[in-house]
């Protein structure tokens, strides 16, 4: 199927490809049906895109290419939502914000993105307890990425 997205145009996806969340992201309840694209010459950050609305478009990340200190406990209430059983199905990724100044851009790690990538569906957890927050500067972490990924 064809879908209009915000920084790719027109793409074909595949509706296996599809990710359900069943009740929304934060602040986007109303769009339960979102596919990652990838970015053309880029590793590191990907586009989770709402197959309903073009306009509506995250940059996600693997937390760890960034944070690799990052430790999280996701209640197990919350796994079986997405019927996760062992995490060989689990996919997690942070929402990343961009502003004009590259520099100062950051990743949401106290809600990440958590996929259950053999049944496609999926759920954003806002975790408890922790000291985790919405926004993490990236910039001062970019230069610990493994060098095998481009951000070119």
């Amino acid at each position: 199927m064809k879908i209009n997205t915000k920084y790719l145009g027109e793409v074909e996806i595949e509706k296996e490809k599809i990710i359900n969340f069943k009740k929304g992201l934060l602040g986007f309840e109303t769009l339960k049906e979102y596919v990652i694209l990838n970015i053309p010459n880029n590793e590191a950050f990907q586009c989770l895109q709402s197959i309903k609305d073009p306009k509506v478009v995250f940059i996600i990340t693997n937390p760890f290419l960034f944070f690799k200190d990052y430790d999280i406990k996701i209640d197990d209430e919350e796994l079986k939502k997405i019927k996760i059983t062992n995490n060989k199905e689990l996919l997690l990724y942070s929402i990343v914000t961009i502003p004009k100044d590259i520099k100062k851009m950051t990743a949401n790690l106290l809600a990440p993105i958590v996929i259950n990538i053999d049944k496609r569906i999926a759920k954003q957890i806002v975790l408890e307890n922790t000291n985790y927050k919405t926004k993490h500067f990236i910039y001062n972490e970019t230069k610990e990425v493994n060098k095998n990924v481009s951000t070119k």
